[in-house]
C-alpha cells in the first residue's frame, strides 16, 4: 500500500468506540476540499481496527457537511449488530464538535454463495496504449496526483467542449502500482472526475454515497472504472459506478447523490 494512504486513513483509539484522526489535505480534490472517498476510507479502516468484523460489504455514508483538511476529527463507533454472518457498524465523524459524516457499514463473515455475473466490464484499450493526463499537466496536486489514470481519449470537458455523454470509462490505480485493500477500493469508487462534467458542469458536492464491495484486485493491477449519470433533477444528480479488474471480474459498485454547484 501507499505509505501516505495507510498513514492518512489510520486513526488512533482514545477510548473504546472512539478514535481520533487528522483529515489531511494530501487527498484534496481540485476544489480544495478532502475527497469524499478518502474520508470514507478513513472511517472504514477505523471500523475494521475497532471491531472484530469480517470483510466490508455495503457502506453507506452521508455527508452532513464538507470535512475540513488538517483539522482534528473525532470518530465515534458503535456495533449495531454482531450476527453470525452480517455485522453492522455505525460511525459519526465530528470536527470542532459538529457532526460532519455519518457511516453505516455492513461486514460479512463466513459467507459463501452463488455468483452469477450478467454485467460486462468496460471495453478499454490496454493501459499502456491509453493517455496519461499527468503527461500534459492536467491533474492538480492532491487526490489526482496520488492516483494514476489512463484515459482511452481526452475527455470533452478537458478540451472545453463537453461531449454531452455523461458516461466515462478509464483505468485507475494508486500511484506506483500499490496494492489495493478494502479501504483503498472504497476510495476508488469516488476518485474519478465526475461524468456530469461532460454536461458542462464543473462542480458538485456529494450528499450520500453507497458502495458495494465484492472482491479485491491482484496486487499492482489496474482497475477499470465506469462512471455514469443518467438523471439531473432540480440541481441534483446521481452517479453510478462500477470497478472491474483486468480479468473482467466485478470489484465494486457505487451510487451517489450530489448537488450541482455550478
Amino acid at each position: 500500500m501507499s505509505e501516505n494512504f495507510v498513514e492518512d486513513t489510520t486513526s488512533r483509539s482514545i477510548e473504546p468506540g472512539v478514535r481520533e484522526a487528522v483529515i489531511t489535505d494530501r487527498w484534496n480534490t481540485g476544489f480544495g476540499s478532502p475527497n469524499g472517498g478518502y474520508a470514507l476510507a478513513l472511517m472504514l479502516r477505523g471500523a475494521m481496527d475497532e471491531f472484530d468484523v469480517g470483510r466490508p460489504s455495503v457502506l453507506a455514508i452521508t455527508y452532513l457537511s464538507s470535512p475540513q483538511p488538517n483539522v482534528a476529527a473525532r470518530i465515534e463507533y458503535s456495533l449495531v449488530k454482531a450476527g453470525n454472518r452480517v455485522q453492522t457498524v455505525a460511525a459519526t465523524l465530528q470536527q470542532d464538535g459538529k457532526p460532519v459524516l455519518h457511516l453505516v457499514a455492513n461486514f460479512l463473515r463466513n459467507h459463501t454463495g452463488l455468483s452469477h455475473e450478467l454485467g460486462k466490464a468496460p471495453t478499454l484499450p490496454p493501459p499502456e496504449e491509453c493517455l496519461d493526463p499527468k503527461s500534459s499537466g492536467m491533474t492538480p496536486a492532491g487526490l489526482f496526483d496520488r492516483l494514476d489514470h489512463r484515459w482511452p481519449a481526452v475527455p470533452g470537458w478537458a478540451l472545453g467542449k463537453p461531449n454531452g455523454d455523461p458516461t466515462v470509462s478509464t483505468w485507475i490505480r494508486l500511484t506506483e502500482a500499490q496494492t489495493i485493500d478494502w479501504a483503498a477500493l472504497a476510495m476508488l469508487c469516488d476518485a474519478s472526475p465526475p461524468p456530469v462534467m461532460e454536461l458542462g458542469q464543473r462542480m458538485s458536492m456529494t450528499v450520500q454515497l453507497t458502495v458495494h464491495l465484492h472482491r479485491l484486485p491482484e496486487p499492482g493491477a489496474w482497475v477499470a472504472s465506469r462512471m455514469s449519470t443518467q438523471h439531473v433533477v432540480e440541481g441534483m444528480h446521481e452517479e453510478d459506478g462500477e470497478l472491474w479488474d483486468e480479468q473482467g471480474n466485478l470489484l465494486a459498485q457505487s451510487r451517489q447523490l450530489a448537488i450541482l454547484l455550478s
